[in-house]
């Protein structure tokens, strides 16, 4: 008996000084989008702190600049279109999908000119994201939807401020937009919003990956507390009794200025467009053959059909989500 204790307080203590020895917060690259508001809400209200990890929280403007610094190893996690990291990780970056935590109802929109018509407008320039996978997967499920396909347009591939800009000018008349750029244009430009995110379910879905050394170096543990800390900020968010004013205060309000901008009525029109899974239906979405891994799967049949690559990988060598599923089995 005293040797099983004995052992026992052992792995105890062995468990305590590897999380030790990580002391370095993890680093978390994130957008303005208004579904990783969660991150602020677990670190304004102090979910990692009591579930003893450190974290850091590393603003990004843009997509592009944030598959870059999570493939150079500048963050440790980052949190996106989960078809953008498939993008990345076509073009050779070193990163895994870890998580599928949300998806898009309707915040990732398809703006186009007041009277124009999307089957007269080819050969001229469309706008959409930089390294934007997942805006191409759905901008090309519309052109489908009305006969056409991304070969009859010239692509403009931008940040979301310069193709907002652009619109604006009329020097593209048909993008893909997230929100707040894409409530700004409807609202000042006065364009139609022919399709978004919620016209085709499932077409967009977020969430996040890490860099593989990240995942190799940063204990198991390390990582179940940071998504505990992140489903407690999603259970916050989710939860009836949550104040606008008290969600609001606790966004990093540089990041989110745009949204700010927009008034308090859009921004929770933003947040009414993201659709958090309760922990049943994430748990079902993870693990061989779920949600996530056909997603994947779609993404990368849509890239090889696009010519984006000219292969396709088995979807779960490119997912990692262990760390997930057990945060999410801890926090039932």
């Amino acid at each position: 008996m005293w040797a099983n204790i004995k052992r026992g307080a052992f792995a105890a203590v062995l468990s305590s000084l590897t999380l030790l020895a990580h002391a370095a917060p993890i680093k978390v690259g994130y957008l303005p989008n208004l579904g990783f508001a969660p991150l602020n809400v677990a670190e304004e209200k102090g979910y990692w702190k009591e579930l003893g990890v450190q974290v850091q929280l590393v603003p990004f403007s843009e997509s592009r600049t944030l598959l870059k610094a999570l493939g150079d190893g500048e963050v440790d996690i980052a949190g996106d279109l989960t078809a953008n990291f498939v993008g990345a990780q076509m073009e050779g970056a070193p990163i895994k999908l870890t998580a599928e935590t949300h998806t898009s109802n309707g915040s990732v929109k398809i703006l186009l000119k007041a009277g124009a018509d999307v089957t007269k407008l080819n050969g001229q320039i469309v706008g959409v994201g930089d390294k934007q996978v997942g805006q191409l997967f759905l901008l090309a499920r519309y052109l489908s939807a009305n006969g056409r396909q991304l070969s009859d347009y010239k692509l403009m591939e931008a940040s979301p401020e310069k193709l907002a800009a652009a619109f604006a000018k009329g020097q593209i008349s048909l993008s893909v937009l997230p929100d707040p750029q894409a409530m700004f244009i409807y609202r000042t430009v006065g364009a139609s919003i022919p399709a978004d995110s919620a016209t085709y379910a499932g077409i967009v879905t977020e969430g996040f990956a890490a860099n593989k050394q990240a995942i190799a170096s940063i204990p198991d543990e390390q990582w179940v507390r940071f998504y505990r800390g992140w489903l407690k900020g999603v259970s916050w968010v989710r939860s009836g009794g949550t104040r606008f004013a008290d969600f609001k205060a606790s966004l990093n309000a540089g990041l989110f200025k745009g949204f700010v901008a927009e008034g308090d009525t859009s921004m929770m029109a933003g947040l009414a467009s993201i659709k958090f899974p309760n922990a049943a239906e994430a748990a079902k979405r993870h693990g061989d053959l779920g949600g996530l891994e056909y997603h994947v799967r779609a993404v990368l049949r849509f890239m090889r059909e696009a010519r984006l690559i000219q292969t396709e990988p088995e979807a779960r060598s490119l997912i990692q989500s262990t760390a997930f599923e057990r945060a999410l089995a801890a926090n039932k």
